[in-house]
């Protein structure tokens, strides 16, 4: 079975043949000739013993200095080749992986935390361009500089070139018993380093939080285990390297030994010139490097191996589907309700149920409340009415189509949802209020109609930029009311026939709720609120009272009116009439 870095190899590396074989030719070139300037050099030693005048070694020189200039541009000519596929290598595999996230299930993605994806999509697939870049340059560097200098050697000499290089081969030797240790070494180093990244963003992101409560020292405790992890790696990694590399030196200062002490009898003995053993030092020196940089070899191949080890796990995860993007066809059934909501129960992985056997329907321009303690499970309800999560049991038909049977893209176009938490760009108002516009192209007239509904126009026309005044890292720029209207125009701006809104008026005072309700009601959406307010749900034609992920009450705000203004924001409800 293929691995994971040959795979992706294949996959992004492949394609890109045709610059690697013409930087290999190039790459070839560059050999050939540097392999000809010892010998050039030769024949100046030699002319020299032979007591040539200086005239006579000029076109030799010059032959080396055209050879010198030559090589420095084939040279770059072969690494720009060979380098290019792995730039286009780091940037396809940076889309391919960072799109496979965005469709990939939200349940998958909660295995990871942010941070590991981070580190994933920017230290690993930096491991894999420099793998499939400078990593195979290297490998045919040392291919063909090998051959190509062997052969030379062994054309002045042979004997002498056994004895020079069988101490390099030792070094081959060494390498092979390093790579196993060197590879758990930096896999151990990857995944903490992930960890580390996730906690860090974590850290930054709260910064505030962590300064009024004085908590430095309790996350530089939190961090303190995976900042450990990294160093013990990374020192193992430089003892690994430490022993190694003073060995290949011995190594290499036993070849050149080898070439003074044998080829020193064979110049006595007349057999080989002064030039030659200088040719052979050249030889040795330009092989030292290949067979040095085995240990950088090494080095990339075991830092790209886990790399890509990560990248599959979290590229090669399955986009949400459903029956129909495989040819099924769904089936819909003629109904009143837009919305029906048929005995959905949900259960955590680690067993706690969120939801049981919760059933409800919605007609078309229809207001439905929901009202509950926190935890009782109204935004889990929703993640899965806009497929978000998927019921461990029970059915939602929307105009009378089980959703399952819908590609979830085709739910999201008919459900607008606006989260308790809203996402927000650091970019610009108008930005983020096209964000998921298919038609960026909205006409200003449109934009601003749906500012007013949202009761955030006066807000907008303050800013000294308006509409493309960037509002910073999460929204920072914005209160936490003025976040909550910016989303929730967001919402109103696309058609939609359902509208869900996850308790997004907690931030807004009493009289801009007053506005914002007004505007809601008149919205020919049908809508879903959920909320604490009692001002928000009362105008509701009916209210949901959830409580431990059960409906234990339903009907209007008269009806349910006993249960509301108990008003916890935690633990239980009790139903003491028992409505329903």
């Amino acid at each position: 079975m293929a691995s994971s870095l040959s795979r992706l190899g294949r996959l992004y590396a492949a394609p890109q043949w045709r610059f690697y074989m013409t930087g290999t030719v190039a790459l070839i070139f560059t050999n050939i000739i540097v392999l000809e300037i010892p010998l050039l050099a030769k024949r100046i030693i030699d002319g020299m013993a032979a007591k040539q005048t200086l005239e006579q070694f000029t076109l030799v020189s010059l032959g080396i200095i055209g050879l010198g200039f030559t090589q420095v541009i084939i040279r770059t000519l072969s690494r720009i080749l060979i380098f290019w596929p792995g730039r286009t290598l780091e940037a396809a595999l940076k889309s391919d992986v960072f799109l496979s996230l965005l469709r990939a299930p939200i349940g998958r993605l909660l295995d990871f935390s942010t941070g590991d994806l981070t580190s994933r999509l920017n230290n690993d697939v930096t491991q894999l361009r420099i793998f499939f870049a400078f990593g195979a340059l290297q490998v045919l560097n040392v291919i063909f500089i090998s051959i190509f200098t062997v052969t030379k050697m062994a054309s002045l000499d042979p004997t002498l070139t056994v004895l020079s290089i069988s101490p390099m081969l030792v070094m081959l030797v060494l390498t092979r018993a390093v790579m196993p240790k060197l590879y758990l070494s930096m896999r151990e180093n990857t995944e903490a380093l992930g960890r580390l990244t996730g906690k860090v963003s974590e850290a930054f992101s709260q910064v505030h939080t962590i300064q009024t409560m004085n908590a430095s020292s309790a996350i530089t405790s939190r961090l303190e285990p995976d900042n450990t992890a990294i160093f013990q790696s990374n020192l193992r990694t430089i003892w690994l390297r430490t022993l190694t590399w003073p060995i290949m030196t011995v190594l290499i200062g036993v070849s050149q030994f080898a070439i003074l002490t044998w080829g020193g009898k064979q110049i006595i003995a007349g057999s080989l010139t002064v030039g030659d053993i200088m040719a052979f030092n050249i030889y040795i020196g330009m092989l030292t490097f290949p067979f040095a940089s085995l240990g950088i070899i090494m080095n990339v191949y075991q830092r790209a191996k886990p790399a890509s080890e990560r990248i599959e796990g979290v590229k090669d995860i399955p986009p949400e589907t459903s029956p129909l993007e495989t040819g099924a066809k769904a089936t819909q059934k003629p109904t009143e309700e837009l919305l029906d909501v048929r005995n959905i129960s949900f259960k955590w992985p680690n067993g706690r149920m969120a939801l049981n056997d919760v059933s409800f329907t919605i007609k078309a321009q229809e207001r439905i409340g929901i009202y509950g303690s926190i935890g009782s499970g109204k935004s889990t309800l929703f993640n899965i009415i806009t497929r978000l999560y998927e019921p461990t049991s029970g059915q939602i038909f929307l105009r009378g189509i089980d959703t399952a049977n819908l590609p979830p893209a085709v739910v999201r176009d008919k459900i607008a949802y606006a989260q308790q938490h809203p996402l927000l760009l650091s970019e610009s108002i108008r930005s983020n209020l096209l964000l998921g516009c298919e038609d960026s192209d909205i006409p200003m007239n449109r934009l601003t109609e749906t500012a007013v509904r949202a009761d955030i126009l006066t807000d907008i026309q303050k800013f000294p930029e308006t509409w493309d005044t960037p509002i910073g890292e999460r929204g920072i720029k914005l209160s936490g009311g003025q976040k909550q209207r910016l989303a929730l125009a967001r919402v109103l701006l696309r058609p939609s026939e359902i509208i869900i809104l996850d308790d997004v008026l907690s931030a807004v005072d009493h009289e801009t709720e007053h506005r914002l309700i007004k505007s809601l009601l008149a919205t020919k959406s049908a809508l879903i609120i959920a909320s604490h307010r009692v001002s928000i749900l009362e105008p509701c034609d009916k209210i949901l009272v959830f409580d431990a992920g059960r409906i234990i009450a339903e009907g209007t705000y008269g009806d349910v009116k006993h249960l509301i203004e108990h008003r916890p924001t935690a633990g239980h409800l009790t139903d003491p009439g028992g409505v329903t």
